[in-house]
């Protein structure tokens, strides 16, 4: 049978399931929290800074790459009337507005809103942090030379795993150190939760008296990869050979790595702690200064009773997580691209992102089944966002028709419900 195309002025949108969003920050007002954090626009004319940080929030989520992108959403009349949104921003309207309200200021304002987002919607104490540095490549502009070699920037990005959302960020050119003033983006990432960080967890960059001290200091716990260092390394040389086991994997089968400890401690940390070593053989040529094995180091002031040395090298293997969360971020949200020239409009370009990313998770975890709590955004994309629609309107409300399996629909309808009709939250 032959195919044949026309063209139809009826309402239709294949952004159906972004309502959700669009209802879940409505929910928690969301809008009138975004316009409190920044400057009010200095005309009557002007677009309040919900506006076109939302709009940026619904586009990366979308999965729009480039600020020109926003005019698919505004010929989208279908979406806009079931969202009541009647105009959008034009692409230069937005890198205007990103331009003059970026930077640390615009940065630290937004986080505000994130903050009260997040520590509205959870409960839970003895949370773990992750911190980390992510670099994006970004030829152009005042992006500087990082020691990769590349020019870019290298943000710096809190995460807490146990609930699946990132509570700090510190953007950053490409060439400054990820240890610059480590500790207190640690004290801005703990305070965000209300003191409910019990644990910290890094990579070498953290492995330095300062941190150590700061932990301690606030009764936290830490679990940080160490360095390869004089003295480091010869504590391991002295852990006796019999005290050097096979290590096992978390389905209980022999791993192919031995695992021992012993203790360590700097000149400028009062305490001593804990360096669990894992470490493997080398198949080819040995390296001139870890020999024949090749070494993984943990430095952990946690207590033994609570986890020992393989249960310690299984939770530092869980940054794995937070790297997930990373490659989401920069892959699916699009995040590896940065639009405008200016540091400043990037800064707060890329934290409007974690705000997206946010949404999208707490949404999945208070409104979704548990089996799409781990799913990423571009499977709920498939399933529940890019879904078609045709829009009609009765005398007193409209009706979206909408293109989705019988099951999935009634969820999808169970969760609007729940989100338009039950009580917002005090």
């Amino acid at each position: 049978m032959r195919l044949k195309f026309e063209h139809t002025e009826e309402r239709l949108t294949r952004r159906t399931g972004l309502v959700l969003i669009d209802r879940f920050g409505k929910r928690h007002k969301l809008s009138t929290k975004l316009d409190h954090a920044f400057p009010q626009p200095g005309s009557n004319r002007g677009k309040s800074a919900s506006e076109y940080i939302l709009t940026l929030v619904e586009m990366l989520i979308d999965g729009a790459m480039h600020l020109e992108d926003v005019r698919s959403f505004a010929a989208d009349d279908a979406y806009q009337t079931m969202t009541h949104h009647e105009h959008y921003p034009t692409s230069d309207a937005i890198g205007n507005w990103l331009r003059r309200h970026g930077g640390k200021d615009g940065e630290q304002r937004l986080w505000s809103v994130i903050t009260d987002l997040t520590t509205a919607l959870t409960t839970e104490r003895e949370l773990t942090l992750d911190i980390d540095a992510v670099f994006i490549e970004a030829n152009k502009g005042d992006a500087t030379m990082s020691y990769h070699g590349e020019r870019g920037y290298y943000p710096l990005v809190g995460v807490c795993p146990d609930l699946g959302v990132f509570i700090g960020s510190r953007f950053q050119q490409g060439n400054v150190s990820p240890q610059s003033d480590l500790v207190s983006f640690l004290q801005r990432c703990c305070q965000s939760l209300d003191g409910r960080i019990a644990i910290v967890r890094s990579d070498s960059a953290a492995y330095n008296h300062e941190v150590i001290n700061e932990c301690v200091a606030q009764g936290r716990c830490f679990s940080i990869t160490a360095d390869h260092d004089e003295a480091v390394m010869a504590m391991i040389r002295t852990i006796p050979a019999s005290d050097w086991r096979k290590g096992t994997s978390r389905d209980g089968t022999e791993a192919e790595y031995d695992i021992a400890e012993t203790v360590h401690t700097m000149h400028q940390t009062p305490q001593a702690f804990r360096l669990v070593v894992k470490r493997t053989w080398r198949e080819k040529q040995a390296d001139l200064f870890d020999g024949n094995y090749s070494y993984w180091i943990i430095a952990t002031n946690i207590p033994v009773e609570e986890k020992n040395t393989q249960a310690l090298i299984h939770f530092h293997e869980q940054r794995g997580e937070a790297e997930r969360m990373f490659g989401e971020l920069k892959e699916y949200y699009n995040l590896n691209h940065l639009p405008c020239g200016q540091m400043n409009a990037n800064t707060l370009y890329f934290t409007i992102g974690l705000l997206a990313y946010n949404l999208v998770h707490l949404l999945k975890r208070h409104y979704f089944g548990a089996e799409w709590k781990n799913k990423s955004i571009r499977s709920l994309r498939y399933w529940w966002l890019h879904v078609a629609a045709r829009l009609s309107t009765h005398a007193r409300y409209m009706i979206a028709h909408v293109a989705m399996p019988k099951e999935l629909f009634e969820c999808f309808h169970s969760i609007y419900l729940r989100l338009t009709l039950q009580p917002a939250p005090a």
